[in-house]
């Protein structure tokens, strides 16, 4: 079983301590999933992000974060889907984890993490469309942004 990994691409919003302490916290969660897989982590603008959702989710809207797994059940009922190479890229938006921690008054740099996260949880099957599901991942959030902090 290979290492997991987790990859930042695009825009650098992150200083060097607060990437460190992301990729650690979600490290953590892939391991927590006994995922070996990597991640990739895409800071982008608004205009991409609203390209991306559009053109290949159908939604002509500005999102926070999209999700693209690169692994399915469809991907060899023989391999483990979370053992080795890409789970799957994270796309966060930087432009709206600014103007949401702007408007709620809270820490930038732990929006963008709550984003990398939550995309990761979507990678690793979390959902949250029902009530139920929502609640567990609203406390999967909670347990790694608080890793990012000891």
């Amino acid at each position: 079983m290979s290492s997991a990994g987790v990859n930042f691409l695009g825009k650098r919003p992150l200083r060097a301590a607060q990437k460190a302490s992301l990729r650690q916290a979600l490290l953590l969660l892939l391991a927590d999933h006994a995922c070996s897989a990597s991640v990739n982590v895409c800071f982008v603008d608004d205009e991409e992000i609203r390209g991306l959702n559009r053109d290949y989710l159908g939604h002509d809207y500005i999102t926070d974060v999209v999700t693209f797994p690169m692994r399915s059940e469809r991907d060899g009922a023989e391999e483990d889907p979370l053992d080795g190479e890409l789970l799957g890229e994270v796309v966060v938006s930087v432009d709206t984890a600014r103007r949401y921690s702007e408007d709620r008054g809270t820490d930038f740099p732990r929006e963008l993490s709550l984003y990398a996260i939550h995309g990761t949880l979507h990678l690793l099957g979390y959902d949250d469309a029902a009530p139920a599901d929502r609640r567990k991942m609203r406390r999967a959030e909670r347990r790694y942004l608080d890793a990012l902090e000891s």
